[in-house]
């Protein structure tokens, strides 16, 4: 059934391995078009403390990795503010507008010749434009049902090291399982993901493409995030109509005896008198 736990379990591993597909298969390209990562703000940060130090590194000034910085807590930010409006829609709602804007990014790419993809100097700021939208799906999947993030490689490590370590000294519980399933899910998902985008930068006519279908697709599966792993609503109503039913009949049942015992009572004495 589509409201039992296991199912609703399956539902958001398979939404995290997919999004930890996607966002590494995107950090692999915009390493190679942009030299930072389009969603891992750690290795963005280190980047910036290196650039500050080295202002020469990857032709990048230190203020273009904090503004890289900024754009995904900005996205973060604005998935928060959905949320308080929305309650369960915020991620697919404040995806829009950096979905927008993504594809505007990937449009320019196309009318680009593909050799001055790297070295014109504006377009490698666009991944400003990029970010957001990464900052939206990490705040939904952190803090929304699925409670996991889905670009941290070294959380859900520590997660199956944990669990393993326990197993000489307990039995795994039914919680263990879920986090062991739900990690490896995403470690595959992130595995997979990054082998795609290594894979693909070996055509190297199509470097100016790769990343277009990209907001599309994470836009779908933001909206898969909060209409299948968090709401239930319809089933919620749908169940409460079904409880509903047999008070109902029990109601209608105890109501049809009391009047017949009202009516039993209402007869009169001469009434049972002329019936004998």
């Amino acid at each position: 059934m589509v409201s039992t736990d296991s199912w609703r379990m399956q539902k958001h591993a398979w939404i995290a391995a997919m999004l930890a597909m996607v966002t590494a298969y995107a950090d692999v390209v915009s390493l190679m078009r942009y030299h930072s990562f389009a969603s891992i703000l750690t290795g963005n940060v280190i980047m910036l403390c290196r650039a500050m130090v080295d202002p020469q590194t990857n032709g990048h000034h230190f203020s273009f990795y904090l503004a890289l910085c900024a754009s995904f807590a900005v996205g973060a930010f604005l998935h928060r503010l959905c949320e308080n409006w929305w309650p369960n829609r915020g991620g697919s709602l404040a995806a829009v507008p950096f979905t927008v804007l993504m594809l505007g990014v990937e449009t320019w790419y196309l009318v680009t010749d593909e050799d001055a993809i790297y070295d014109d100097p504006v377009l490698r700021w666009s991944v400003v434009l990029v970010s957001p939208i990464f900052g939206v799906i990490a705040a939904a999947c952190s803090t929304g049902r699925m409670g996991t993030h889905t670009t941290m490689v070294t959380g859900h490590v520590l997660t199956m090291s944990g669990v393993l370590g326990n197993l000489p000294f307990k039995k795994l519980t039914e919680q263990d399982v879920k986090k062991v399933i739900m990690s490896g899910m995403v470690l595959a998902g992130t595995v997979c993901g990054a082998s795609l985008g290594a894979w693909a930068l070996t055509n190297k006519t199509l470097h100016n493409v790769l990343l277009f279908p990209v907001p599309i697709v994470l836009y779908i599966l933001m909206w898969l995030h909060d209409h299948l792993c968090q709401p239930r609503s319809l089933i919620k109503k749908v169940q409460g109509k079904i409880r509903e039913k047999p008070q109902e009949l029990k109601s209608e049942t105890d109501s049809q005896d009391s009047q017949d015992l009202e009516e039993d009572d209402a007869e009169s004495p001469d009434d049972l008198q002329s019936q004998v």
